[in-house]
């Protein structure tokens, strides 16, 4: 089972969570401290999910992505979610997860988005 590594990168506009491997119940920990430290690290700011790397995600994953949403709302901050595979893609979008936390093409593209973004709510 392959592993979750998550690498941390500042930018002027943000901070982006690259995710490389899957996210499943044997990572979801792992997955959730990361989100949570990087929200409650940037109060009214952004935190982009570079997806670009992950391979997998699972429903506890899901859940992470919710909580971190809602999260992030109650600290006037937002999440975005970049780059993700057609495969994650899919499955944010069945979920209607894609609804609620704004995705995009790029890393670049979240970067310099609205964080008003109609999709936000």
């Amino acid at each position: 089972m392959p592993a979750l590594k998550i690498t941390t990168r500042c930018h002027d506009n943000g901070l982006v969570l690259v995710l490389d491997g899957e996210i499943d119940m044997a990572t979801e920990d792992q997955f959730h401290q990361a989100v949570r430290e990087a929200v409650e690290s940037r109060p009214r700011g952004r935190v982009v999910l570079d997806c670009t790397g992950l391979a997998f995600i699972d429903s506890s994953g899901l859940r992470v992505l919710i909580q971190a949403h809602k999260l992030a709302k109650e600290r006037g901050s937002v999440v975005f979610i970049a780059a993700p595979s057609t495969r994650v893609a899919q499955v944010l979008h069945v979920t209607a997860i894609d609804t609620r936390i704004p995705t995009f093409p790029t890393v670049d593209a979240a970067l310099v988005a609205p964080e008003s973004s109609p999709s936000a709510s």
